[in-house]
């Protein structure tokens, strides 16, 4: 298990730096209005070193237990990055969100899976006008064929999830 993660640490590395900038810049974000210092050191940079201690582990795990949903990772980072700029620009409404966790997790993960289908491709647009331009695609919930084995564990869990066979794979060489 110890070589299998420092193998997906040296290959995920560029993705769990990147997730472990934007989450520091999303907790630094968060909590820079707050006029608070512990141990001489502001409020913010401690959250942001722990938000992104705490996401670069949790991107760590998924990296390594759950390696097809690793293209979520950036796209949670950066609606984690909205989020926190609109809590910075809206204060008003921004901190009653920021105080219910539920609330900022479900808006981090729909910000997310928003930014996914934008950044995979999987909003089509249409030759129609104004605001109706883009549409979802009918295979917007579709998982599209991975280029790396699942474990048997992984395996079984999309056949409960899903109800169905898993997909083949494709294994990219």
């Amino acid at each position: 298990m110890a070589s299998r993660a420092r193998t997906v640490i040296y290959t995920e590395r560029k993705r769990l730096g990147f997730v472990m900038a934007m989450a520091f810049l999303a907790g630094f974000l968060f909590y820079v209005r707050a006029d608070l210092f512990i141990g001489g050191v502001h409020l913010s940079l401690i959250t942001g070193t722990l938000y992104a201690a705490v996401v670069g582990a949790c991107a760590l795990v998924v990296c390594i237990v759950l390696p097809s949903m690793r293209f979520m990772i950036e796209a949670v980072a950066v609606s984690r990055l909205i989020l926190s700029l609109f809590v910075l620009f809206v204060p008003s409404v921004g901190y009653p969100i920021l105080a219910n966790p539920l609330i900022t997790a479900a808006l981090t993960v729909a910000g997310g899976i928003a930014v996914s289908r934008l950044m995979h491709g999987r909003l089509q647009k249409q030759h129609l006008k104004g605001a109706r331009r883009l549409h979802l695609s009918k295979n917007l919930f579709k998982r599209a064929p991975v280029s790396v084995r699942g474990t048997i564990w992984q395996q079984r869990f999309v056949h409960w999830l899903e109800d169905t066979e898993p997909m083949p794979v494709q294994v990219a060489r």
